[in-house]
C-alpha cells in the first residue's frame, strides 16, 4: 500500500504545484511600459517654391526598463483644426532604459496649407492672437528591424511667434 500512496501523493502534489509555478512564470514576463511622446521644439527649416519645411522635435519618454530602439517615424500636423504638414523620418535613435531622447522629423506643408490660416489670422487680426491649437497625429516603428508600430497623438498650443 505504501508503494501506491508514494506515486499518488508526488502525483497530486505535481497537479496542484504546477499552476503556482506557471503564475511565477507570468510574474517573470513583465508587460513593457508603452512610450509617450510630445513636441520638444519646431523651427522653420527652409521656404522653397511651394512649400515650406518645418523641423519638428518629437520627445520620446521610456518608462521601461529595457532601451527603446526607434527605427522611423511618420506624421501629420494639424493647425487649428485644419491639415498644415506631413513629415517622415527614418532616423534609428536609441532611448535609454527610463530616459528619453528627441526625434528630428522634417514636415512639409504646401503653400495651400499655409494660405488658409494666415488668411483665417488676417481676418481675425481685431483679435490678439495668444497661440495656435496644434494636433500632431503619427506612428513610430520600433524594434531591431522596425517591424512594430506605436502610434501617438499629441495635442497642444504653440506661441504665434513660432
Amino acid at each position: 500500500m505504501k508503494t501506491l500512496l508514494r506515486p499518488a501523493v508526488v502525483l497530486l502534489l505535481a497537479v496542484c504545484l504546477l499552476p503556482l509555478l506557471n503564475g511565477c512564470a507570468a510574474l517573470q514576463q513583465k508587460k513593457s511600459a508603452a512610450p509617450t511622446f510630445s513636441l520638444a521644439d519646431m523651427e522653420v527649416q527652409g521656404i522653397k517654391g511651394l512649400e515650406t519645411i518645418f523641423r519638428l522635435h518629437i520627445r520620446v519618454i521610456n518608462p521601461d526598463e529595457a532601451p527603446l530602439q526607434l527605427r522611423g517615424l511618420t506624421c501629420t500636423l494639424k493647425v487649428n483644426g485644419k491639415s498644415f504638414a506631413t513629415g517622415i523620418s527614418d532616423e534609428h535613435v536609441a532611448v535609454p532604459a527610463s530616459g528619453t531622447a528627441t526625434v528630428p522629423v522634417l514636415v512639409y506643408a504646401g503653400m495651400f496649407e499655409l494660405v488658409g490660416p494666415v488668411i483665417e489670422l488676417i481676418q481675425n487680426h481685431a483679435q490678439p492672437v495668444k497661440s495656435l491649437q496644434y494636433e500632431l497625429t503619427g506612428t513610430v516603428r520600433v524594434g531591431e528591424q522596425g517591424g512594430e508600430r506605436i502610434p501617438f497623438s499629441l495635442q497642444g498650443s504653440l506661441p504665434p511667434e513660432k
